[in-house]
């Protein structure tokens, strides 16, 4: 699935360990743009997100993919808002190996 969006999205795995990182990075014209344009950029993009998964298929990997970047966008918005990311940085996530991408996105992950 090719992300056109401000994000930058790798999974990173490491055969021995089982360990699977998710990597965030922004794209430098994003990084470029002051906040109030990194608001309007990513809204508009995760609206973009929000129109296309209307017209995929209920079960389908591509709809599965968009919503976890879709959930990522929401999750990051307020902190692009209040400027709290370096956006020079990238974030990661560890994934435990029996944890999917788009549980762990969207907090489902939960373990007691």
């Amino acid at each position: 699935m090719e992300i056109n969006g401000p994000l930058i999205l790798s999974v990173q795995e490491d055969e021995t360990s089982l360990k699977r990182e998710l990597h965030i990075s922004f794209k430098p014209a994003f990084e470029q743009v002051d906040v109030p344009g990194r608001v309007s950029r990513l809204g508009n993009y995760m609206n973009e997100l929000g129109e296309a998964l209307q017209e995929l298929p209920e079960n389908g990997p591509d709809r599965s993919g968009m919503a976890t970047v879709y959930q990522i966008c929401k999750n990051l918005l307020d902190h692009i808002r209040a400027d709290e990311i370096d956006l020079s940085e990238t974030i990661i996530m560890e994934i435990q190996p029996s944890i999917s991408i788009a549980s762990f996105v969207s907090g489902q992950s939960s373990i007691d």
